[in-house]
């Protein structure tokens, strides 16, 4: 959409300067009426350091001498554009009436503010005042500009950066240069401010609940108490309250790619507006993540309400709540200085919205390490297919890692090389780890790659290490058992009846907790569940409600599939437990253990091999796909074999990665298999 139909910028922005152009709200008196017209100033400014005032420069200087202490604690001050600013703004505690405790302005012109929020409807469009001129906006930015002019801070004459004013949308050129300038746009922001639309659908009722969630019930045992207060009572927080939230979840903002970088580089108080009423994105974040640990609040209390209302439940949800999820690890990561997650940084591009694909790279340049950034220029005049080429290859150079191969999704009629990541693809489940560091399936080895002649084509050092063999149940199916491809192959490499069945359980989850990320506790209560959905457990207490959820039901179901299944020689009913006492359970764990096997069995299915291993893989593998092990690869990769129309040389596919235990930290690499060049296509 080109909403630039009347005013345009004099004269286009420097990308390698130190200028960008920011807005003044003209506020309104009082007594003047809310509908009257919005009138706005552009202007440029300078970011360099030399326009910092006095007092900005001594508090600067005063942070670098405390970085330079032998003193840890003073340290921990040193001096960094987010840490020194993050310092220096003082927030208050947001509530119903927030207010800012405003410093004093950093630069010789003033201050200015980020505005993150989304276009909305193209083709509702209003009409405000730039410089005198008119220019036709989206109505959600106009309304947002409404509730910012009667702020304080708008007030005492705080600028704004807003994308879709102060970037020329229809000059390419310096749209390209201003990407390149988003880390430093956002971060240099006195904060970003968030707008996530009007107030509708019982919004400030959804927000009361957001508030109570993130105080009460984010704690490490705060989804047990939930659960267990609304089994006690599902009308606990009043009626409609978790329509309402949905209403929240399920809004277009959280969908938005550009969003990623822009709360990314807030902080925790960053505010969140809507319609008049702004909380924090903290409250947010901790909220959110309530709901993405228990499924009962979704797909009992959400989904009930809706039908109530004669409403469908919308299944973004899901992928919103993971976004936010992600959002906030990434700004811990930010303010932390810790490093970023290449492979986590592309997995949630892929679940969010861009109108221009090429932007699913192009939007997160900010938030990518340096040394890929670097090799990365904006060009919208590129093709989609060769900016994520491009990419592909920018992250391998930069970084020695193949992981990004492991976002391949492959696609019916696709024209783009297998080995090129899927990023316009939406994820249809969880990853089987959103670190590149969980694994080291290539021992310390690096990627070593060449393009060939043919630019679909891209040679690998590596090996295969095994053959698919056998292959389990299907969530696509219902956990149907007529979906199993029965395992041929009666070796058990693991030697013992108990290390075979926690290859199984620690398959089932990937080796990775719910969620914690790392796996601290024993999950093997996952095989317990059979006997646990047979025991006579006491009423009202929280084992006895997690029975009765649909997770656990869910992890009943699947086992019962997968029960004929042989692994090792054995039915995996075998492994299950025979008998389980309550005092056997932590809950809390057993609740992680069920998230995480029900996010990682979405779309995947369990699978043996050859050598008799067990794993995790994608439901598109079929019995005599290869497993590989890639130079410079954290997870093994599952390939399938094609032979070349022309020259009859062996070329691979690639079908996605997966787990399978006992290679997933360098052990293949000792068995002596020669390494070859690989050619992907």
């Amino acid at each position: 959409m080109d909403i630039r139909i009347y005013f345009e910028p004099e004269k286009p922005l420097d990308s390698e300067g130190d200028d960008i152009r920011l807005i003044t709200i003209v506020p309104i008196a009082p007594n003047v009426p809310k509908t009257e017209p919005i009138e706005c100033f552009l202007s440029e400014y300078c970011l360099n350091d030399e326009h910092f005032t006095p007092a900005y420069r001594r508090y600067l200087d005063d942070t670098a001498a405390l970085g330079a202490s032998d003193d840890p604690e003073r340290r921990l001050h040193r001096h960094t554009s987010g840490h020194a600013l993050g310092n220096w703004i003082q927030i208050s505690r947001f509530g119903d009436q927030v207010e800012t405790n405003e410093p004093e302005c950093r630069y010789e012109w003033g201050d200015y503010l980020a505005l993150s929020y989304t276009w909305g409807d193209p083709s509702d469009l209003r009409e405000i005042t730039v410089n005198g001129q008119p220019l036709l906006v989206t109505g959600n930015l106009e309304a947002c500009l409404r509730v910012l002019r009667s702020k304080k801070y708008t007030q005492h004459g705080w600028r704004f950066w807003i994308d879709a004013i102060c970037i020329n949308q229809k000059d390419i050129v310096e749209r390209a240069g201003q990407v390149k300038r988003m880390r430093e746009i956002y971060t240099r922001a006195w904060t970003p401010i968030i707008w996530i639309g009007e107030e509708e659908n019982g919004s400030r009722e959804a927000l009361d609940l957001i508030v109570t969630l993130a105080s009460e019930y984010a704690s490490r045992d705060g989804v047990e108490k939930l659960t267990s207060t609304l089994h006690r009572n599902a009308k606990y927080f009043g009626v409609g309250r978790w329509r309402a939230l949905n209403n929240i979840v399920c809004r277009r903002y959280w969908r938005r790619l550009w969003i990623l970088q822009e709360i990314a580089l807030g902080r925790y108080t960053t505010p969140v507006l809507c319609g008049e009423k702004t909380l924090c994105w903290g409250q947010f974040a901790r909220a959110f993540g309530v709901l993405k640990k228990t499924d009962e609040v979704i797909n009992i209390y959400i989904t009930n309400e809706l039908k109530e209302a004669s409403l469908p439940f919308d299944p973004v949800i899901w992928t919103n709540l993971g976004t936010v999820q992600e959002i906030q690890f990434h700004q811990d990561s930010h303010l932390s200085d810790k490093r970023i997650h290449t492979f986590r940084l592309i997995n949630v591009s892929r679940s969010v919205l861009s109108t221009d694909p090429r932007d699913k790279v192009y939007g997160l340049l900010s938030l990518m390490d340096e040394s890929i950034a670097a090799l990365i220029k904006p060009d919208y005049t590129d093709s989609v297919e060769n900016v994520y080429r491009s990419f592909a290859l920018a992250t391998v150079r930069a970084t020695g890692s193949l992981d990004v191969i492991r976002h391949c999704v492959p696609t019916e009629g696709s024209d783009s090389p297998s080995w090129v990541p899927s990023l316009a693809t939406e994820p249809t489940g969880d990853a089987l780890t959103l670190r590149d560091d969980s694994f080291a399936t290539s021992g310390l080895s690096s990627a070593s790659i060449s393009t060939m002649s043919t630019s679909n084509l891209l040679s690998c050092r590596g090996f295969i290490a095994d053959w698919i063999d056998g292959l389990g149940c299907m969530w696509s199916r219902n956990w149907d058992s007529g979906s199993v491809v029965q395992t041929q192959s009666t070796l058990d490499p693991y030697g013992t009846f108990e290390a075979a069945q926690e290859a199984i359980w620690k398959s089932m989850v990937a080796c990775h907790a719910s969620p914690t990320e790392y796996l601290e506790a024993d999950y093997g209560s996952l095989l317990a569940t059979p006997a646990l959905a047979k025991a006579d457990l006491p009423e009202q207490t929280p084992l006895k409600d997690l029975v009765a959820s649909f997770i656990f039901d869910w992890c009943v179901q699947y086992l019962a599939g997968d029960a004929e299944f042989r692994i090792g020689g054995r039915r995996l009913k075998d492994y299950w437990w025979k008998e389980v006492l309550p005092e056997q359970i932590d809950v809390v764990h057993l609740r992680d253990a069920l998230m995480q096997r029900d996010r990682i069995n979405l779309s995947r299915r369990l699978i043996t091999t050859h050598m008799g291993y067990v794993g995790m893989a994608p439901e598109r593998v079929e019995r005599g796909d290869a497993v590989a092990v890639l130079h410079g690869c954290s997870m093994p990769i599952v390939l399938r074999q094609s032979m070349d129309d022309e020259s009859g040389d062996v070329r691979w596919r690639v079908i996605g990665d997966c787990y399978l235990h006992g290679i997933m930290n360098g052990e293949a690499m000792k068995w002596g298999r020669v390494a070859q060049d690989l050619i992907l296509c």
